[in-house]
């Protein structure tokens, strides 16, 4: 049931979300050129073929929208300075500082078995980042081609409430964090369609977006198929 007092606007709204006039969120299409053979990528906007970028089941047709050049350059490719290490500890590559191994994550990818970044510092940054949305605005960039703000503007158009179902998914997870409504986009072409709940996004990827299942699913609940 949709919440009290909320109504979806209209398919033919024509919406500014901060870009060009006229545009219709609802069928605001990505403009990066995506077709079998491959796509642009939405960091370098170079066309690129799909074996140039990592997979990524939530991504379009299966893949990240960042190259796979653009996302290691993003992750920190540049030459790195040598910092001091020894059997009892190493220099933060951050802070500079000497601190014993305790002071740093494990991590056994790496030569040391510990990374290079104490975890004061990672601390720091995480609430940085989170307090700057600098995390999400790369994950949205990566997966839809979309910026944080621009995320936020359609989630001002829809009133802060799922397309759906008008529930403002206010769970939290775990770790204390709330969810937020997800973007929900076609796998195969990168259209966005609108900002769902966890729950709505999760019923039309069950429902592999067939909308005959979804009309079956209907007839089903009304007791036709009985």
């Amino acid at each position: 049931m949709a919440a009290e007092g909320w109504e979806p606007y209209p398919v033919s709204s024509t919406l500014d979300l901060g870009t060009s006039e006229g545009d219709d969120m609802r069928h605001y299409k990505t403009k990066w050129r995506i077709d079998d053979d491959g796509r642009e990528c939405s960091k370098c906007g170079q066309y690129k073929s799909w074996d140039n970028f990592s997979n990524n089941k939530h991504g379009t047709r299966g893949k990240q929208s960042w190259c796979g050049e653009c996302f290691r350059a993003y992750r920190g490719s540049e030459k790195q300075k040598d910092y001091h290490i020894t059997d009892d500890g190493r220099e933060c590559s951050r802070c500079g500082k000497f601190k014993p191994w305790g002071a740093f994550h494990c991590r056994a990818d790496v030569s040391t078995g510990h990374m290079s970044v104490c975890k004061v510092c990672i601390k720091k940054k995480s609430q940085t980042d989170k307090k700057q949305g600098t995390i999400r605005n790369a994950e949205l960039m990566r997966k839809y081609g979309i910026t944080l703000k621009r995320y936020r503007k359609m989630l001002a158009l829809q009133g802060g409430k799922c397309l759906i179902c008008g529930s403002a998914d206010t769970r939290v997870k775990n770790g204390g964090t709330e969810f937020s409504l997800s973007v929900d986009h076609n796998h195969e072409t990168g259209e966005i369609r609108g900002l769902l709940c966890q729950r709505c996004n999760a019923m039309l990827g069950f429902a592999r977006d067939d909308v005959s299942i979804l009309r079956r699913a209907i007839q089903y609940l009304e007791g036709e198929l009985a």
